[in-house]
């Protein structure tokens, strides 16, 4: 063998370990145990406070409710085991509750009978149980929140009436609050210069980290140094976003949960508050704030009022930020982030079409709904990268129903996006309240034989009845126009004028919670009990049923809300890591009524799988094709043929006809 052939056999060689070795080597992405999976549980019924020690030990009150109200202080292992049970006796209003930094004197505020109803701290020794009331706050009509830093307690109470400068007209409702410090050495206490503070917490850096509001600069978090006797401000706020919160990470970043949505608890960095990371879906600062120490984050769930902890290195995901568009208002619907770093960016509907089909290189991932805004077109002229060969999809897309996967795969067999949500809608009423209006709810109603059954109500029981005029007007629209090309059909003129009738009904004018007929679900809202998905409100003893459709025979559309990404994302690794986990984390658990092994525990369950089951997911065209003259026509101010007339001509041209 000739030197130019040893060469080129060198250089296959070479080569083909070179494809080896990237073959060998690219590993497959593996999901990130799902937050249930990491979750301690401490179960203790009427929880009012906790702590928590550094090794995971937590202390906890609760009130026993009977003749003779009764406080206990528990101690959890840190498995969650409940090891010990102490008698408050005598104590009341025990509601907060904090250690010394050596772990070995519990702190609590609380009402006694020994010295007289006023608020008083107390020291609880940890070691020998004695308890030793160390001062009074008799200018606190409730205290809120209590810190121990070195050898100084921090107090945030209420003091009704002392404020001299007027708090903000808007957010916190502010109601006296004051926040003292009381030093153990020297008894101390004297007042900090926060005019109107809201929460607190420790940094961990020997500092205390305050959020509030300050005049000239608004809602914030000011840093307050013992050791200097000042304060700065470290973070802004727009508005009051928070009440309760916990500082980690060496005091850069702050966790806590929006007053004015439920997003569970989130991570952002102080000094950035824009950029989240969504932590623990249902945990929640309504029953009691969140607490960080020793590495692990506490706090209750929103549902069950359990408190819970998990482990924040097992829960927060070091990646870049990623860039999450979003439709205006749709907050609600946006899924689980799964501890990475996100900025969300809300858009009108044509800003959120126009820039996916402009392939703009400044997000990853969109957060799409079949139904909004223009749906079908960004199905079939959007550019997404194929998530085929994200670990767990294929898996997830079995569970679903067919029509979820048919949704999701082009004709090419491209899987264009994760389906996180599939919203059937639905008509709900209490069945006692049915029967005894004499009315009668059926599955597979045509919008004639809803139009039979509003006649046959009286106008006292139309005005209990949730589901007339626009939101018919709007879900017609949509189960019309996802489906049909043209006006030129019967169908359509027949429905049309049984819409009308129903238009004109006065529907909903006098409707109370407990005395519906029914309402519409357009979204059924569920809730994570006890690892199980279950509808929020709904009561075995009811009676649900699809909307009326067109023909009996049509399947009950349904909205989908979706994930897709970006192609041209230069974050791809760290969005398909995103993906993966969410997935094994829409997975675990009980499962959604679009899994065909969705677990029915009662006959409502069966109904609703019933409508799933029957079910597609419909994508829009875009209103504007269809929306002018609609209202008029319904009226009766505009006749059908001019209405078919301008808008067949809209529609051939949407569709390139």
């Amino acid at each position: 063998m000739d030197r130019k052939q040893k060469i080129k056999w060198i250089v296959a060689f070479c080569f083909v370990f070179f494809l080896c070795g990237v073959s060998c080597g690219k590993k497959q992405t593996e999901p990130n145990p799902p937050i249930g999976n990491l979750l301690t549980q401490y179960p203790l019924e009427n929880m009012i406070s906790f702590t928590a020690t550094s090794d995971g030990m937590v202390y906890g009150v609760n009130s026993i409710v009977d003749e003779d109200p009764e406080y206990q202080l528990h101690c959890f292992n840190a498995q969650g085991e409940d090891e010990q049970c102490i008698r408050l006796e005598n104590y009341f209003m025990v509601n907060t509750l904090a250690l010394s930094e050596d772990e070995k004197t519990l702190y609590f505020t609380a009402e006694n009978d020994t010295y007289g109803f006023e608020l008083y701290l107390f020291a609880y020794s940890l070691s020998d149980g004695y308890i030793t009331m160390l001062c009074e706050f008799p200018y606190f009509s409730t205290i809120k929140q209590v810190v121990v830093i070195g050898d100084v307690i921090y107090l945030l109470g209420r003091s009704p009436n002392w404020q001299e400068k007027t708090p903000p007209a808007s957010g916190y409702p502010f109601a006296g609050e004051r926040l003292v410090s009381y030093a153990i050495d020297t008894k101390e206490q004297r007042q900090l210069g926060f005019d109107f503070p809201i929460n607190m917490a420790a940094s961990g850096t020997g500092t205390l980290i305050v959020s509030g509001y300050l005049d000239g600069t608004g809602y914030c978090l000011m840093e307050y140094d013992p050791t200097k006797d000042s304060m700065q401000v470290v973070g802004l706020m727009d508005e009051y976003k928070f009440d309760s919160f916990a500082i980690c990470n060496d005091g850069r970043d702050v966790i806590y949960d929006y007053v004015d949505r439920q997003r569970g608890l989130v991570l952002s960095e102080i000094k950035n508050l824009s950029v989240e990371m969504e932590l623990f879906p249902a945990g929640s600062t309504v029953w009691t704030p969140v607490l960080y120490v020793g590495g692990k984050v506490y706090c209750k769930d929103l549902y069950t009022a359990t408190l819970h902890s998990f482990p924040l290195d097992a829960a927060q995901r070091e990646s870049e930020t990623l860039s999450f568009i979003t439709r205006e208002y749709q907050w609600q619907e946006t899924p689980y982030g799964c501890g990475y770093r996100m900025e969300r960016v809300e858009l009108s509907d044509d800003k959120f079409t126009l820039k996916v089909l402009a392939r703009d290189k400044d997000y990853d991932l969109c957060l799409g709904d079949t139904l909004a805004g223009d749906g079908r077109n960004l199905r079939e002229n959007g550019m997404f990268y194929p998530l085929n060969d994200v670990p767990g999809i294929d898996e997830y897309l079995t569970r679903c129903f067919p029509y979820v996967r048919e949704a999701a795969t082009k004709e090419d067999g491209t899987i264009w996006m994760l389906p996180v949500s599939v919203e059937v809608f639905c008509l709900f009423a209490e069945r006692a309240t049915l029967e005894e209006s004499g009315l009668t709810l059926k599955e597979n109603m045509t919008w004639e034989e809803y139009r039979q059954l509003l006649c046959l109500a009286t106008e006292e029981q139309r005005e209990q009845i949730l589901f007339g005029d626009n939101v018919a007007r709007i879900y017609f629209c949509e189960q019309y126009f996802s489906h049909y090309r043209t006006l030129e059909n019967d169908l359509f003129e027949e429905s049309i004028d049984a819409l009308s009738e129903i238009w004109k009904f006065d529907c909903g004018a006098k409707a109370t919670l407990g005395n519906i007929l029914w309402q519409p679900l357009e979204q059924v809202y569920w809730m994570r009990s006890n690892g199980k998905e279950v509808p929020i409100g709904f009561g075995e003893d009811a009676v649900l049923v699809s909307l009326p459709k067109i023909a009996a025979t049509d399947k009950n559309i349904a909205s989908c809300t979706y994930l897709a990404v970006n192609p041209d994302s230069a974050k791809l690794d760290e969005v398909l890591a995103y993906l993966t986990d969410l997935i094994a984390y829409l997975m675990d658990g009980g499962g959604m009524p679009y899994f065909t092994d969705w677990e029915r525990e009662n006959a409502l369950d069966e109904a609703l799988y019933q409508v799933y089951e029957n079910g597609e997911i419909a994508f829009a065209i875009d209103p504007d094709v269809y929306e002018d003259g609609l209202e008029e026509m319904l009226s009766g101010t505009l006749s059908f043929e001019e209405y078919r007339k301008k808008t067949e001509s809209k529609l051939k041209m949407y569709w390139g006809e």
